[in-house]
């Protein structure tokens, strides 16, 4: 934005610039022009009448003297010719006389009585030549023509330096527009760029992020003032949520455990009739369901509300430790874990605080659900080269087909031969902080047999490398 707000003012000026400056330089050159073409069309009248004078007077060595004193005084060529148009006289040394101009336009325009003036191609300069030819009477007769000439390098050279001048203040205006442009765009920007900041520290979670802006363009601070009243709402609409969820686990959780309990009673009150003990067992895998999925709400209220702030996590150490923690279990169902971290460690990845412990134990404890004895479930951290890690868990269970890997990570989904007490939570626990740090989670069959891999994807933090 600030390069568009220094352009605006920049193209601005130069348009401006170009409006002024333009006619300026135009104008200067044509005066220029007309005043060089008045000087040498007065110096001619006066060296016509001069010359007048002195040839009815038949002194032609004064004539001569005059005209190179002139030559020498201003740098202008002149020259005098007969009524044929033959020079009889040059202020140019070393020339020969005699030469014919009558085919000249303007010694021609003076030959049949007409003043001529103006600028004009000289082959013999190879250049531009200002000129002026002036008739000359001898006893009341025509008796030749005076020309006067110039080279219009010296005009050239100033017309050059006046644009040079105006090139000159046009980078003054338009460094000065580049700078007024700066300090607007800064007056502009800077509480855009606070307005950044607060939205960032918002994202991450922080809810006391504010602006309190008031100074700046008017609509900044309203802009400011409405994003501070959405962060008030949000703030507060957080903390009834939170609120909700406490209430929520303390109302939901009393009545399942009374309710678990009489049940058991039940249970003991039933003694050894088949049929009660049947349909009590049936009615307290429901109350576990139902317990496993309100654990499962909660914990999905919870880590919803976490921030985005992210912390630095060592993959390998995360599954190592959750490969310790799930071992015994593993090992009562006939079931090993194996962990195998990239080499060297650590893996140190982005992620938020606590997401891989829980995004690990879903996958495990999902993992660990099907997986057949005697088969083992692999943890696997590795870097890709690509700025990111991977956490990968395979086990080696049924699987799922293309249709169910794609719906699994909805909430409450579950498989149609899934166990029974699941939620239906955990891999959208999964995916949802995976998502917020950053990353990405993937279900895909193994390369090496049967089975399901889960994948996670997470940035590598900034101080890791392939040199650890």
């Amino acid at each position: 934005m600030r390069a568009r707000i220094l352009g605006a003012f920049v193209l601005v000026a130069a348009f401006v610039l170009a409006l002024v400056e333009l006619p300026l330089g135009i104008t200067y050159a044509s005066r220029q022009e007309e005043r060089l073409l008045a000087d040498i069309e007065r110096d001619a009248r006066i060296l016509a009448s001069l010359v007048e004078e002195q040839v009815e007077a038949g002194d032609l060595g004064s004539v001569t003297s005059t005209l190179r004193q002139y030559e020498l005084r201003t740098g202008g060529r002149v020259l005098l010719t007969d009524d044929a148009g033959r020079t009889i006289l040059d202020s140019e040394p070393g020339v020969a006389l005699g030469r014919d101009y009558s085919t000249r336009p303007e010694i021609a325009a003076a030959l049949s009585g007409t003043q001529l003036s103006g600028i004009r191609a000289s082959e013999t300069l190879g250049g531009d030549l200002a000129f002026v030819a002036v008739p000359i009477a001898t006893g009341g007769e025509l008796g030749g023509v005076v020309r006067v000439t110039f080279p219009t390098d010296v005009l050239e050279q100033q017309v050059r330096a006046n644009w040079l001048r105006l090139a000159l203040l046009s980078a003054f205006v338009l460094a000065a527009a580049a700078a007024f442009g700066w300090i607007v765009a800064s007056w502009v920007l800077r509480p855009v760029r606070q307005l950044q900041a607060a939205t960032d520290q918002l994202a991450d979670g922080d809810l006391d992020a504010r602006l309190d802006l008031d100074h700046g363009p008017p609509e900044l601070v309203e802009l400011a003032d409405r994003f501070d009243g959405m962060a008030d709402r949000l703030a507060a609409l957080l903390a009834s949520r939170d609120a909700f969820v406490a209430d929520a686990s303390h109302q939901l959780r009393t009545p399942l455990t009374a309710l678990r309990l009489r049940l058991d009673l039940l249970e003991d009150v039933a003694g050894d009739d088949p049929a009660v003990s049947s349909e009590l067992e049936a009615i307290a895998a429901e109350v576990d369901r139902l317990s496993a999925l309100v654990e499962g709400l909660l914990e999905l209220a919870r880590t919803s509300g976490d921030g985005h702030r992210t912390v630095e996590v060592d993959l390998g150490a995360t599954a190592t430790a959750g490969a310790a923690r799930w071992g015994p279990l593993a090992a009562e169902r006939g079931v090993g874990v194996t962990v195998e971290v990239d080499d060297p460690p650590p893996v140190l990845a982005s992620a938020i605080e606590g997401a891989v412990d829980q995004i690990l134990d879903n996958l495990v404890d999902n993992a660990l659900e099907v997986s057949p004895a005697g088969s083992s479930i692999d943890l696997t951290v590795r870097r890709t080269g690509h700025g990111t890690a991977t956490l990968e868990v395979r086990d080696r269970g049924p699987g799922l087909d293309p249709a169910a890997r794609d719906r699994a990570v909805d909430r409450f989904w579950r498989a149609a031969d899934a166990a029974p007490g699941g939620s239906g939570l955990g891999l959208a626990i999964v995916a949802d902080l995976t998502r917020r740090s950053g990353g990405e989670v993937l279900l895909t069959d193994p390369t090496d047999g049967p089975g399901l891999l889960a994948r996670v994807t997470l940035p590598l933090r900034s101080t890791d490398g392939p040199g650890g």
